[in-house]
């Protein structure tokens, strides 16, 4: 284990998960309070959205640092 990955481990506790997801829906909720029901699921799905294409390029950037691993070890 090197220092990168013991500062982002490959496994996440429930309590993150759960304490992420309650911010979440608190902030949906105030969203909901002050606009409408349309501006809260625009604005989900915008959280939606912002989730994915950071979990995609995460992995993305995984796959690159392997390849380039590969390729830089080879010479």
């Amino acid at each position: 284990m090197n220092s990168a990955s013991a500062a982002n481990p490959g496994h996440r506790s429930w309590i993150v998960i759960a304490a992420k997801a309650i911010v979440v829906l608190q902030s949906l909720g105030i969203v909901y309070m002050l606009t409408s029901v349309w501006v809260t699921v625009a604005v989900a799905a915008v959280i939606a959205i912002v989730v994915f294409s950071v979990k995609v390029l995460s992995r993305a950037s995984r796959q690159v640092d392997r390849i380039f691993e590969e390729e830089l070890g080879r010479q």
